[in-house]
């Protein structure tokens, strides 16, 4: 899969993400609603942007659909994963052979640090864009690479990761939700060309970011300690120095 500036997201909106994240490296807070690409929501079978009201959080606007994890679980995904926790998201699928394994590399090197960091209030999702195929056996076999079988039980030191799943129209409502769509509909619907990004975000705090899953980890889990973090250490401790 080739990964260029027009993947799943326009191309000023991808622009956006790359300084933002490396704005975000830098130590510079951003609002919630200047980091994300403008979020749609499904109603019915009709994709329509959502507007908040004041002092609502960013999550608010996200379907609270139920979906299977790969342990076979029905959750929810703003009640059960992201209310009041700090959220890692991703988008995949099994049978992907371009950013997909990178990007759940990333992931897993995060775990222990993010950990280590936030202890069980961080959780990474990692949701399918091909559901008709990933099934929760699927999910699990897949997961199974990345030491995450059970979103339950992970090993000790690891952050929970959970994969989701579920009909084809609670995919794609989450998926708009999040925001990764594509003007062009038939480059929309080509998964092969889905946005080589990650959201991340505490909804304590109300605080939100996109990431390139392609960023250095050092810079990657240093925008995330600071985006999501609430303690002066986190949130303005010394970054490393970026790679020359």
């Amino acid at each position: 899969m080739k990964i260029s500036v027009g993947d799943s997201v326009t191309a000023e909106a991808t622009r956006r993400s790359l300084l933002l994240a490396s704005a975000a490296a830098a130590g510079t807070v951003v609002a919630a609603t200047a980091v994300r690409p403008r979020p749609v929501v499904k109603t019915g079978m009709t994709a329509e942007p959502k507007v908040l009201t004041a002092g609502a959080r960013y999550s608010d606007q996200l379907p609270d659909v139920a979906c299977v994890t790969q342990s076979g679980r029905v959750v929810r995904l703003v009640s059960d994963l992201i209310r009041d926790r700090i959220t890692l998201v991703s988008f995949m699928y099994t049978q992907c052979n371009g950013i997909c394994p990178a990007t759940s590399g990333l992931f897993h090197k995060l775990r222990a640090p993010l950990a280590a960091e936030f202890g069980d209030r961080v959780c990474l999702v990692s949701v399918t864009l091909d559901p008709l195929t990933d099934t929760p056996q699927r999910l699990r076999q897949y997961a199974r690479n990345f030491q995450a079988e059970s979103e339950l039980s992970p090993p000790q030191g690891l952050a929970s990761w959970t994969f989701l799943t579920g009909g084809a129209e609670v995919v794609e409502s989450i998926r708009r939700g999040f925001g990764y769509v594509d003007p062009d509909p038939v480059r929309d619907q080509d998964r092969s060309q889905h946005a080589a990004l990650f959201t991340f975000g505490n909804d304590s705090t109300n605080r939100w970011c996109t990431f390139p899953a392609g960023l250095p980890f050092e810079q990657a889990l240093a925008g995330v300690i600071r985006v999501c973090g609430s303690s002066s250490r986190q949130r303005y401790g010394r970054l490393p120095v970026p790679e020359a």
